[in-house]
C-alpha cells in the first residue's frame, strides 16, 4: 500500500520525495575554531598563546593594532595622510 506525504503544499508518494540536502551533520551552528600561533610579547616577553591574552597586552600597554579599527576611521586617516603628502607649502 503506498505512503503518500505532503511536500511543499503537495501530496506525493512518500519514494518520490526529494533527497535532503547534504548540509552539515547537524543544522546547529557549531563555533568556529582558529589556530593562534604563540609569540612572544614585545612588551614584556610574556607568551602570547591566545587572542585574549594578544587584546589584553596590547590594552595594557596603551597600544592598538589598526587592523582591530573601524573602516571609516582607517579610511579617514588614509585621506589625511594623503592630503599631508601634496608637497611643500608655499611660502
Amino acid at each position: 500500500m503506498p505512503v503518500f506525504i505532503f511536500h511543499k503544499g503537495r501530496l506525493i508518494a512518500r519514494e518520490d520525495r526529494p533527497a535532503r540536502s547534504t548540509r552539515a551533520a547537524s543544522d546547529l551552528p557549531a563555533p568556529a575554531v582558529q589556530s593562534f600561533a604563540a609569540y612572544p610579547s614585545p612588551i614584556d616577553d610574556r607568551t602570547i598563546s591566545s587572542h585574549r591574552q594578544r587584546d589584553r597586552d596590547l590594552h595594557a600597554s596603551g597600544s592598538y593594532d589598526p587592523r582591530d579599527t573601524p573602516a571609516e576611521f582607517r579610511r579617514a586617516r588614509h585621506g589625511r595622510r594623503k592630503h599631508a603628502k601634496r608637497g611643500p607649502a608655499e611660502p
